[in-house]
């Protein structure tokens, strides 16, 4: 099917707020959006053609929320598509009031991800490639999948001092993801992560830093204020563990599978 969007749709694990029908406030993740509108799994569905206000972090700007208003276009229950391992409602909507830096913002982050997927596309292929041919090195086979997160240091128990993440990589020993500090080796991390198998659920997992140094862009310039950092997992519960080693194979499965066009 053509696309009739003036603006690519970005395939991003990004987390927004928004009220529910009830009134509640509710974190959500974003499977997709561009710069007319996001689409989002929820566990209840929206009314159709009313609007409502989100609250929207971008991965560029790590440390502020924005504010915007938007109208639902559609809410539709997922778990009767084909292949759908989820259950909940796919909903879209499209952005109706934005502020002007909110919306410059915004076109910086789907140009870059863009370039971003690009590059990607290009070594797609050379990587999966080098990936089976060495049969992973690691004990643990690690995944390039966009999950949410939240972080904290260990011991910190206001509720304020979670920051929110996208992670990079992944496996049953460990992650990557950005942060928007540094930290020393070693240093002890709580992580809660929205595993796809769970999508409505925080899963808790602890580990300490292996390594955390500053981001750079794709001109090799750091970026302040992002640091990437290494997490090695330790004292996992084992239904957490499982969990997760369950999604990975799953994931991993799916590579020499097509894409099932039925499910986002």
């Amino acid at each position: 099917m053509e696309e009739k969007r003036k603006s690519i749709r970005i395939k991003r694990s990004l987390i927004f707020r928004a009220k529910d029908i009830a009134g509640v406030s509710r974190v959500y993740s974003i499977s997709n959006l561009n710069q007319e509108g996001i689409c989002f799994i929820s566990p209840d569905a929206f009314p159709e053609g009313e609007s409502i206000e989100v609250s929207l972090k971008l991965p560029t700007r790590p440390n502020e929320w924005h504010q915007c208003r938007c109208k639902v276009l559609e809410s539709k229950d997922i778990t009767k598509f084909p292949g759908a391992f989820v259950s909940g409602w796919r909903t879209r909507v499209k952005f109706e009031s934005v502020a002007e830096s909110t919306a410059v913002f915004l076109k910086e982050y789907c140009d870059l991800a863009v370039k971003q997927n690009q590059k990607l596309e290009r070594t797609f292929q050379e990587l999966l490639g080098a990936w089976e041919k060495e049969k992973e090195k690691r004990t643990n086979i690690r995944i390039h999948k966009s999950i949410v997160a939240m972080y904290k240091s260990v011991g910190e128990t206001d509720s304020s001092d979670w920051d929110i993440t996208t992670i990079r990589n992944i496996s049953t020993g460990g992650v990557i993801f950005t942060a928007k500090i540094g930290y020393r080796n070693f240093a002890h991390l709580e992580l809660l992560l929205k595993i796809p198998l769970e999508p409505f659920n925080w899963v808790t997992f602890s580990g300490k830093v292996v390594e955390s140094k500053r981001l750079k862009n794709l001109e090799d310039f750091e970026i302040g204020g992002t640091y990437l950092t290494r997490l090695e997992f330790f004292s996992v519960p084992v239904e957490n563990r499982e969990l997760l080693e369950r999604y990975i194979d799953w994931f991993a499965g799916q590579l020499n599978k097509p894409v099932n066009p039925g499910f986002m």
